[in-house]
This record gives structure tokens, sequence and C-alpha cells, in this order.
């Protein structure tokens, strides 16, 4: 958010990820991403990068 502090700002949403499978610190590579369209909406996306599914 825009403010200074937290309770200040409105909360969005909640982007929980799962189904990652267990491995050392490190290892799982999850790319996030966070676009917000012409009319402000926010799109938020993640990828395994070892094998490509969102």
């Amino acid at each position: 958010g825009e403010r200074a502090m937290t309770r200040d700002n409105n909360l969005l949403g909640r982007f929980e990820l799962s189904g990652i499978p267990p491995a050392p610190r490190g290892v799982p590579q999850i790319e996030v991403t966070f676009d917000i369209d012409a009319n402000g909406i926010l799109h938020v996306t993640a990828t395994d990068k070892s094998t490509g599914k969102a």
C-alpha cells in the first residue's frame, strides 16, 4: 500500500502457494508476478520454474 503504517492500507486479497513438494531450502524456484492492468486490476501468478507449472 501507499501508507506508511500497515494498518492504514487496504487488504486487496490473499494469495496462497500450495502443492509445493518438500525440498531443501533454496531448491524450489517459484516465480511470483504482480501485474496491474490499465483498469487498475491486480493480477498475481506463480510459476514453478523447474516444471513450468502455474
